[in-house]
C-alpha cells in the first residue's frame, strides 16, 4: 500500500507522535508512507522519515498545490488525516481546508479516505466553546466528515472496547506495556535528579496552552511553580519537577524547596525517557495524549483540574494557597476559573464528546482538584510515596492494556479499513 499522512497541527504533537508510530508499523510490513506536515509536524518527523516529507506553510494556496502534487506524483491508496476535523481550527494548524474546492477534490479522490479522530471531534457535526467565556473565547464549528471517510480511533486515549454511539475503528499503536531499559531509566534519572534518592515528576505543556494563555494574559504558570511548591515541599525525599514546555515556562519561587527544571520541546526518545523515568506524570490537561503513553507504560499519573468558582475556592482553602489564588486573580481578573484541560476549559465540552464515555482509562489516572489544599497534598503525597496507592492506579492501568492488547495494531487497522473500502 502506499499512505499519504496529512499532519497539519502547529500547535501540539501528539497527533503527529500517533502518525509517526501508525507510519513506523505500516513501513515495518513493507508498505511506503509520504508526509504532508507542518513546520512543527515535520520537526518531529524528519528524524524518522527524511525525504518523504513535503511541507505545509503558512499560505493556504500553496499547500493546495502541495496536495494536489502529492496526490498526482505518489497517487496514494488511502489518505490518512491526523486528525480532520482540526483542520478547520481557525489557528493551530496550516491552511487548507478552506481554500477553495479542496473539500471537493478530497470527496473525489479514488484512495481511500481515513482519519484518526483523537478526541471525538470527529463524530458528528459540533459546535464547541473553548477558553473561558469571560475573558476570550473561542467558538469552533466541526463539519461533518466526507461521506466516505472511515475513522480510526488511537488507544490510548479512546476506549479499545466497543462504545454505544460511537463510530470508528479503535486501533493500538504500541506493544504494550511500554517500557524503558533499566540502564536508560538510571541514565535519565542521574541526568536530572541531584540526589539519587530524590523523586523525579514529569511535566509538559504543550505549545497551545502556554500560548494561548499568553495571549490572554493569564499568569496561571507564573504561579504553578509555587502551587507545586507549596503541595510538595515537606515530602521527606528531595523533588524535582521538570516540565517540558517553551523553555521558560515555570517560574522558581523565593525559598522554593522543590528543583524546577524547564526544557524547550525534545526528540521523541528524549520525551519518552523522562515520561517513563519518572516517579509522577502531572497535567493540567485530563485529554493529554502524553499521559494516554505514560499510562500505557503503567507510569503513575495525575491530572490536575479546578471545578469551582473564584468565591467558592477562597471560602475552602486558607494560608499560603489562598495568597498565590488572590494574587493571582489580583494580576489578572477572571484568571481562575473551572477547567478540565487548562486554559481550554473543556468541563461540559468534555462530557458532551465521546472520548470519556465509559472509557475505562478514566480509572487509570488520578484527577487532583489543583486548589483542593489538603486533600490535593495528601493525594499528591500517596502517589509519589505510598505503595498501595501506586499499586491502585497500576491495576486500572493493567486493565486498559489487557483491553489494548485485544484490538489490532494501526498497520492492521488500516489494511482492514482499506480493503473493506475497495470492496465497497
Amino acid at each position: 500500500m502506499k499512505i499519504l499522512f496529512v499532519a497539519s497541527v502547529e500547535q501540539g504533537s501528539g497527533e503527529t507522535i500517533t502518525c509517526l508510530h501508525l507510519a513506523e508499523g505500516l513501513e515495518e510490513k513493507g508498505h511506503e508512507v509520504l508526509f504532508l506536515a507542518s513546520e512543527l509536524a515535520g520537526r518531529f518527523l524528519s528524524h524518522h522519515f527524511a525525504g518523504r516529507i513535503r511541507p505545509l506553510g503558512a499560505d493556504g494556496g500553496a499547500n493546495r498545490r502541495t496536495w494536489d502534487a502529492a496526490i498526482d506524483e505518489f497517487r496514494p491508496d488511502g489518505v490518512v488525516f491526523s486528525d480532520y476535523s482540526l483542520l478547520f481550527f481557525a489557528f493551530g494548524t496550516a491552511p487548507l481546508a478552506e481554500e477553495p474546492g479542496w473539500q471537493e477534490s478530497v470527496e473525489s479522490l479514488d484512495a481511500c479516505l481515513i482519519t484518526l479522530d483523537h478526541f471525538g471531534f470527529g463524530q458528528q457535526e459540533m459546535e464547541l466553546f473553548f477558553g473561558p467565556p469571560h475573558l476570550s473565547f473561542h467558538y469552533q464549528r466541526f463539519p461533518p466528515l466526507p461521506k466516505r471517510m472511515r475513522i480510526l480511533l488511537p488507544c490510548p486515549m479512546h476506549e479499545p472496547r466497543p462504545v454505544q454511539g460511537r463510530k470508528g475503528s479503535p486501533f493500538r499503536y504500541w506493544k504494550v506495556p511500554l517500557e524503558i531499559s533499566n540502564a536508560t531509566r538510571k541514565e535519565v534519572r542521574s541526568r536530572y535528579l541531584e540526589d539519587e534518592r530524590g523523586l523525579l515528576i514529569f511535566h509538559s505543556v504543550p505549545n497551545w496552552a502556554w500560548q494561548q494563555a499568553d495571549v490572554m494574559g493569564l499568569p496561571f504558570y507564573n504561579y504553578l511553580g509555587a502551587i507545586l511548591d507549596y503541595y510538595l515541599c515537606d515530602l521527606p525525599r528531595p523533588v524535582t519537577v521538570v516540565s517540558v514546555n517553551n523553555g521558560c515556562l515555570l517560574q522558581t519561587p523565593v525559598d522554593c524547596s522543590v528543583r524546577l527544571v524547564n526544557l524547550e520541546p525534545i526528540p521523541k526518545s528524549e520525551f519518552e525517557g523522562l515520561l517513563f523515568a519518572s516517579d509522577l506524570v502531572l497535567t493540567e490537561n485530563s485529554v493529554s495524549i502524553a499521559m494516554g503513553k505514560a499510562i500505557c507504560g503503567l507510569q503513575t499519573c495525575a491530572a490536575l483540574s479546578n471545578s469551582f468558582r473564584l468565591i467558592e475556592i477562597v471560602k475552602r482553602i486558607d494560608g499560603p494557597l489562598k495568597d498565590l489564588v488572590l494574587e493571582m486573580e489580583n494580576r489578572r481578573m477572571g484568571t481562575i476559573f473551572p477547567f478540565k484541560a487548562y486554559p481550554a476549559g473543556l468541563v461540559q465540552e468534555l462530557e458532551r464528546i465521546v472520548l470519556y464515555r465509559n472509557n475505562s482509562l478514566t480509572r487509570a489516572f488520578r484527577a487532583l482538584e489543583i486548589f483542593g489544599d489538603g486533600e490535593t497534598k495528601r493525594q499528591l503525597h500517596g502517589l509519589l510515596t505510598d505503595e498501595r496507592e501506586r499499586e491502585a492506579l497500576r491495576t486500572a492501568q493493567w486493565e486498559y492494556v489487557r483491553r489494548l492488547r485485544e484490538i489490532p495494531d494501526g498497520a492492521e487497522a488500516l489494511q482492514t479499513i482499506i480493503e473493506e473500502a475497495e470492496r465497497s
